[in-house]
Formats: C-alpha cells, sequence, structure tokens
C-alpha cells in the first residue's frame, strides 16, 4: 500500500480549494500544509517528501502507510539479524547444521565445504544489523516529527518562522500541534484502542482523518479562511507567520 497508494495531488480538489492561493509553479490552488514536488512537478497534499525509492510522494494519502512499512521492516530487520546472530555463531562454530537434509539436497554438502555456508549467514547478520539501524532511526525521526504534528517540510519552514519570530519579539507556535496523544489519533485516524488493534496492527486500508484541505488548529479551529488576497502577496508553499503571544508574556508564566 506504501507504494501503490497515491499521496493525494490538489489538482484533482480544486472545487475545494478554489479559496486558497495559487502555485507559481503549477498554477493550482494550494490548501494548508500542501507543498510543490519538483520531482512529480505537481502539488501534493500534507506533502512530507518524495520517495526515491517509491518512485512518488508522500502525502495525506500514504503518509500512514509509509510509517508502518518503516516500522514492520525494522521489526523484521531486527528479528532477521537476531536469528542470523546465532547462525553466523553455529557456523563459525563448524556446527554441521541440516545434516538431515543431506541426503536430499546434496548440493549443501559442497557449499558448507567451501564455507560459502559461514559467508551467506555473516551477510545476513551484517546486512539485516546495518537495514535495521537504519530504519529504526527513520521511524524515530518521523516518529518525533508526527508527535509534533509536523511533516519533513514544515519542519524545515518552521524553523525559519521561529528565528523570524525571535526577532520580532514573538513565539511561533504550530498551528497543526494538536498535543501529543492526539496528533497520534489523527495521524492513524484512530479513536478506540479496538480501532488501533484493527486498523494499525492489523492491515488496513482506512482513509486518513479529514480530507487533507481543511485542518483543525491548536485551538480547534478550522483552517479554511484564506482569501485569494493573499495569494497576491505569497504564492509560494510557505504561509504567513502567525505568531501567538509576545515573547514578554511567556516570559512571565
Amino acid at each position: 500500500m506504501a507504494s501503490t497508494t497515491p499521496p493525494g495531488l490538489a489538482k484533482d480538489y480544486q472545487n475545494l480549494a478554489s479559496q486558497y492561493p495559487l502555485c507559481k509553479k503549477c498554477s493550482m490552488h494550494k490548501p494548508p500544509r500542501t507543498h510543490h514536488c519538483r520531482w512529480c512537478d505537481a502539488c501534493v497534499l500534507k506533502f512530507d517528501h518524495h520517495c526515491i525509492c517509491k518512485q512518488h510522494c508522500v502525502g495525506f494519502y500514504n503518509h500512514r502507510y509509509f510509517f508502518q512499512f518503516c516500522c514492520f521492516m525494522a521489526i523484521g530487520c531486527m528479528y532477521a539479524g537476531t536469528m542470523g546472530f546465532r547462525e553466523y555463531q553455529i557456523a563459525r562454530l563448524g556446527e554441521h547444521r541440516f545434516s538431515h537434509l543431506d541426503i536430499f539436497f546434496k548440493p549443501f554438502i559442497v557449499l558448507n565445504a567451501f564455507g560459502i555456508i559461514n559467508y551467506i549467514t555473516y551477510s545476513i547478520f551484517i546486512a539485516a544489523l546495518v537495514v535495521s539501524f537504519l530504519l529504526i532511526t527513520l521511524v524515530c525521526w518521523h516518529g518525533r516529527m508526527i508527535s509534533r504534528g509536523i511533516t519533513s517540510v514544515e519542519r524545515l519552514f518552521n524553523q525559519d518562522y521561529t528565528k523570524q519570530c525571535t526577532k520580532q519579539g514573538f513565539v511561533f507556535v504550530n498551528p497543526y500541534d494538536l498535543g501529543l496523544v492526539e496528533n497520534w489519533k489523527q495521524f492513524f485516524n484512530v479513536r478506540t484502542v479496538g480501532e488501533f488493534i484493527r486498523r494499525v496492527l492489523w492491515p488496513s486500508t482506512h482513509l486518513p482523518s479529514g480530507n487533507g484541505i481543511i485542518w483543525t488548529n491548536c485551538n480547534g479551529q478550522n483552517l479554511n479562511k484564506q482569501t485569494k488576497s493573499s495569494s497576491q502577496t505569497r504564492t509560494d508553499s510557505k504561509q504567513d507567520i502567525q505568531p501567538k503571544e509576545p515573547m514578554e508574556s511567556m516570559k512571565d508564566r
């Protein structure tokens, strides 16, 4: 599902996004959290990144599939690494494994004589160890952003916004951060433990929460009030900064 589910393109929802500013690259209306992918040459809803392995973007409709794919792959690689380490130890000690198969599989004796079995088990162990480390790092990285209610692109933009607000004496607040638990509920579109088991632990093709056009901010308001007049001053993927509170008021707390 991670490689076959489209991310969701803004051009397919222009009837719902006519009030939003135009993209200067593809001339499509861009709802909040929508960004233009230079590889796909299209605006993607809740754009996270362009995955080279899948040859398409990770966005609103397939972000959950991508994250779950990385999680399950990390678990599989850890399992392969754990079992491969035991097999590698046995191969190094020279124990003759699977001797009962020699009657049916004579080439096994030849492979074992030339040390190929040792090489195979060693390769599996090393590959699983390296890939599991990379996948665990990737899962932790995306899990951290999901916990904060941001995507990979929004993380970069928020860093710039934070610096600009600091210079102006304001504190930048991410409007899409609904809290740790609520962010994960929205990401997986689950509300109960039963839904988590059915939709996350078991294979599920349920749709994400919302439509990718209208988003609820941290104050419980829908971010669908942006008018066409804003497109005259800003038409790229960055949105105008709306600081919540002055820095001085935060210090008094």
